[in-house]
């Protein structure tokens, strides 16, 4: 016999009027169903008054819960959540004694002075009264409770740009023109009635199918928190599109303040991103106060002209130099109220893909649009392969490094040079374009052209792991642009003995701008340096800065397996990353294996992961350019296992300009558990600039661990051949009988796969 629910449920479900007697009765084939021979608990007869849809999934959770009085707020049923936020929820209501739908609110204010807060909400209440707009939705009804207070709203069907951001990434140009022209018509009507908005967020803006962007809540910000107050408990997010003078100095949210917050949300949807992405918020509010809006162009370039003028005006570190109002802002506008594009854009989400419609492309597309799958610009017309005189010296050079070692800081070239005539040569192939998982597979047979490449999402260069395949870099660098780079079994050379101009000012191998990076089983190298003509470019492994710069976190650099024999940095870093590790890899001779054009900022922290590392005759392993005496970097944490640093006349830690300030070196912590140096070395010095001497830093407040310094050898004389580079003996205690630094083994033979471009 089926067991009935329990008189609790029905004394609920009738209570609250979610059903009737009748109601649940009529579930009772769902139940049996459900059921199967097992009793029928309350929860059973919920799932069955769901899949009847006599109640909500969110109505069921809440009387599954122990609390189901919780679904009543005041006269107002719940039906279901609609968002919440750390200090409010907000949900679906019915209506006392309708069938009508509403948006219910409750928050919890501060409980100083009630009195005066009831005040200020039927004052908000009396100048919104009779006010209707598309793009506003407005509170109608503000009802105290013991502990909170419940504003009442109309219902609007939408979606928050929150999440259509997550789901799209940043939209296209017309779609925000079109948006901030309704914003900013909604912003005046509200100016008119002297009402400041004080929240404007990508999730209080929602989309509409009718291609409405309306914005909700407007004043209740400004009621329940008139100053800005920092909560650790507050996502970083809450605090994008905070206007600087709002910060510590206890002003009120004005016409101001809400044009620089929708400049930053403005701007937010045309990059995918706010403007300041750090993780802090104590960061991000400093970011705002002590940092300007960077140029829109910068992250999306196909905007406008007159957009992103506009979106520097709202937008301005000086509250002045914005719009003074609403009308004046409309005016800077270039967009319109467009409600056929929002609605072909909302419309756009319904389908499997999330994409705009192709009318709505910018009318005025940028230099580097990435609405395409991927952008060839090739560097120039055929390039050549070795003749046979250059192969015969390219070969010569696997028995010895053939270049020298130089100073350590980034080469310049002048402007003209000489251009004696080259041989002829045969010609290099293109790279293939990428399949469509984003992988070029390269031929192990071939010699390929350098180029650059543009592409949304990641990009994979793969060669053959028995034989490395080859780019060869004459003029321009091989460059790539995309979100993530891999690199597997690729061999970067450059013969610099053809005085070239170089068409960039950082000259590197590889010239990379991504968020992360891969390398693995590759290897760099410059051969057949000549530099008694005085012409030839030195030049750097690697050239990396990130895709976007202000998102620092989660940007990492890995390289493993490969080898690095060029005369400028191993690898040139723009900015700092967050991680960087290097697994069994070897560095000849470089003048740096990382580079750093500027420390870590204050809230950032360098990690380097180091294992099986071999430096030979190079530089330091860390050279960061130091350009201000009172600036406060942050810090740098470097693991070093089982590697091996053979420095020259370098140090382990070394900087370059003006000296660092004295305590600054507490900040950098070194494990060298298993790792062994040349007793000699300097953990931390500074050098004014390349050719003067180098002054040692006191390490005293420095954390080091695991070092050991002592004598000893390599295998064989300094060459190309990673087996040459393995330590024999060690004078220094070890913990394992296995040596330090690189295991050969694992390196693919990439001198063989040179040598086959004979045959």
């Amino acid at each position: 016999m089926l067991e009935p629910p329990s008189p609790e449920l029905l004394h609920r479900l009738t209570k609250l009027k979610l059903c009737t007697t009748a109601d649940v009765r009529r579930c009772r084939r769902r139940v049996r169903k459900l059921t199967r021979g097992i009793p029928a608990f309350d929860s059973v007869w919920i799932d069955a008054l769901v899949q009847a849809q006599k109640i909500t999934p969110f109505q069921a959770r809440v009387l599954e819960s122990g609390h189901p009085e919780h679904l009543a707020v005041g006269p107002y049923l719940l039906i279901s959540e609609l968002g919440h936020s750390p200090h409010s929820q907000t949900y679906i209501a019915r209506v006392p004694e309708s069938a009508e739908q509403c948006a219910l609110k409750v928050t919890t204010p501060k409980p100083e002075q009630p009195q005066q807060l009831q005040k200020h909400f039927q004052t908000l209440l009396q100048r919104l009264q009779g006010l209707h707009h598309p793009s506003l939705v407005l509170p109608r009804v503000i009802k105290h409770l013991p502990q909170q207070v419940v504003i009442i709203s109309h219902y609007l069907p939408s979606v928050p740009v929150s999440e259509l951001l997550i789901r799209r990434g940043r939209f296209p140009v017309p779609v925000v023109l079109a948006i901030g022209a309704q914003l900013l018509e909604a912003l005046g009507m509200l100016e008119q009635r002297k009402v400041i908005h004080g929240d404007i967020h990508p999730w209080n803006v929602r989309l509409t199918a009718k291609g409405n962007a309306a914005l909700v809540d407007p004043g209740l910000a400004s009621i329940l928190s008139p100053e800005l107050t920092i909560h650790a408990a507050l996502p970083p997010r809450c605090y994008d599109g905070i206007a600087p003078e709002l910060i510590g100095t206890g002003r009120h949210p004005d016409t101001q303040s809400d044009l620089y917050a929708l400049g930053c949300l403005l701007w937010e949807l045309l990059a995918g991103r706010p403007p300041f992405t750090t993780g802090d918020p104590l960061a991000k509010l400093a970011c705002h106060q002590t940092k300007s809006v960077p140029d829109i162009r910068s992250w999306a370039p196909e905007t406008p002209a007159g957009l992103a003028e506009a979106l520097i005006r709202f937008t301005a570190a000086d509250h002045r130099q914005r719009p003074a109002d609403m009308q004046a802002a409309k005016k800077l506008w270039p967009g319109t109220t467009s409600r056929n594009v929002l609605t072909r854009f909302h419309d756009s989400f319904q389908h499997q893909t999330s994409r705009a419609e192709p009318d709505l492309k910018s009318e005025k597309p940028g230099r580097l649009p990435l609405i395409a799958a991927l952008i060839f610009v090739l560097s120039g017309l055929s390039f050549t392969l070795l003749d046979e005189g250059a192969r015969n010296q390219l070969l010569e050079i696997t028995s010895k490094v053939s270049f020298k070692q130089t100073d350590n800081s980034p080469s310049t070239i002048p402007d003209t040079q000489p251009a004696p005539s080259e041989p002829e040569r045969a010609v290099h192939a293109l790279i293939p374009p990428p399949d469509e998982h984003g992988v070029i597979r390269l031929e192990a047979d071939t010699v390929y052209e350098s180029t650059s490449i543009t592409t949304v999402g990641p990009l994979t260069l793969k060669g053959d792991p028995a034989q490395p395949a080859i780019i060869e870099i004459e003029e321009d660098s091989f460059r790539v642009v995309a979100e993530q780079l891999t690199v597997e079994n690729v061999t970067f050379i450059n013969r610099a003995s053809s005085p070239q101009k170089l068409a960039q000012t950082t000259h590197a191998l590889l010239n990379v701008t991504a968020q992360n990076v891969k390398i693995n089983s590759s290897y760099f190298a410059q051969l057949d340096t000549k530099t008694e003509t005085g012409s030839n470019q030195i030049r750097s492994a690697l050239y990396w800065k990130p895709l976007d710069p202000q998102q620092r976190n989660g940007t990492n650099l890995t390289f493993q397996n490969t080898i690095f024999a060029v005369p400028r940095h191993a690898v040139y870093l723009s900015q700092t990353p967050q991680n960087i590790s290097l697994a069994n890899c070897l560095n000849l001779t470089s003048s740096s294996m990382l580079f750093l054009e500027h420390p870590p900022e204050i809230d950032q922290q360098l990690n380097l992961n180091l294992q099986h590392l071999t430096m030979r005759e190079t530089g330091p392993l860390l050279l960061l350019k130091w350009s201000d005496q009172i600036q406060i970097p942050g810090t740098i944490q470097i693991e070093a296992r089982d590697c091996v640093f053979g420095l020259v006349q370098s140090a382990l830690i070394q900087f370059q300009g003006s000296k660092p300030p004295k305590n600054w070196l507490s900040s950098v912590g070194l494990i060298g558990e298993g790792s062994v140096a040349s007793s000699d070395i300097l953990i931390a010095g500074w050098q004014k600039s390349p050719g003067e001497s180098l002054e040692e830093l006191s390490t005293d407040n420095m954390m080091i661990e695991g070092l050991s310094t002592g004598k000893f050898r390599f295998a064989a004389e300094l060459s190309l051949h990673p087996a040459d580079s393995l330590v024999t003996e060690a004078q220094v205690p070890r913990k394992s009988a296995q040596p330090p630094g690189i295991q050969p083994e694992l390196f693919p033979d990439f001198l063989a796969s040179l040598k086959s471009l004979e045959k």
